[in-house]
């Protein structure tokens, strides 16, 4: 009670609304799980369409809903302004100096990164070695099978650029530094949160998206635009989903018709 009254009230409803945040983030990694286990064995595409959809109206409803309430609710209101400037903290770097996103050296490298990867792939698929997919995570049931699992694949992918940066690369981590007076403490969160809601990938699908939420959160504290982070967390879902499955044969009939849990590749 002494807490509750000596706060201002302005800071209490941010502070019960990081807690109704975390409570949601744990249910719905739990339920994620179970839906998960049903959707690893689902053979008719109805059913699979069924969860597919369900993730992306509880992604738009947790992550975009919830980041855009979060910024609302902040004690300390965001400056609003064009979401090509929105980013986490101001840029490290010098004013008159370029982004590391936007120089031509960065898309020069990120585009040879693309092409080396997909030659790599091609010539695995070649030499009929095939490539096994979801070694750093559980999640090859993903894969589409069908052109209407396709789309409601890739409307996940752009969502989940768009919803889990905002989120986890901006609104949460503003909302506990404000409350705490420390940015790394809501990194840190942010963070284990992202890695943590990926438990049903497994285990090395946590450290793996841990390992990447951390680096994109470095970005963030480094004034990364958010917009960057969100099309280069879109593009690797993207190539995670289609680019990858596709260069190393997996849209073929017989994966087409093989049940979810077991990827043929």
């Amino acid at each position: 009670m002494t807490i509750l009254h000596d706060a201002p009230i302005a800071r209490i409803l941010p502070c019960l609304w990081l807690a109704i945040l975390l409570v949601t983030c744990i249910l719905h990694t739990r339920r994620g799980a179970q839906d998960w286990k049903i959707f690893r064995h689902a053979t008719q595409t109805h059913e699979r369409r069924r969860l597919y959809l369900k993730w992306l109206l509880q992604s738009i409803l947790l992550f975009d809903l919830g980041g855009l309430m979060t910024l609302w609710l902040l004690p300390e209101p965001l400056r609003w302004t064009a979401l090509s400037r929105l980013r986490l903290s101001a840029p490290t770097a010098k004013a008159s100096a370029p982004s590391p996103e936007m120089s031509p050296a960065f898309f020069i490298g990120f585009g040879c990164g693309i092409l080396i990867i997909a030659g790599f792939f091609i010539l695995l698929r070649k030499l009929k070695r095939p490539a096994p997919l979801g070694s750093l995570g559980d999640f090859a049931a993903l894969i589409p099978r069908t052109l209407p699992e396709a789309g409601l694949a890739f409307l996940l992918c752009l969502n989940a650029g768009l919803g889990e940066e905002l989120f986890f690369r901006l609104a949460l981590p503003l909302l506990t530094s404000q409350l705490t007076g420390n940015l790394i403490a809501g990194a840190v969160l942010s963070t284990l949160l992202f890695g943590g809601m990926h438990w049903y990938q497994g285990f090395k699908g946590v450290l793996a998206t841990t390992a990447i939420g951390l680096i994109f959160m470095i970005r963030a504290v480094q004034g990364t635009p958010l917009i960057w982070l969100m099309g280069f967390h879109a593009l690797m879902d993207v190539v995670a989903l289609f680019i990858r499955p596709a260069l190393t044969g997996h849209f073929n009939r017989k994966a087409l018709r093989q049940p979810a849990g077991q990827p043929s590749s």
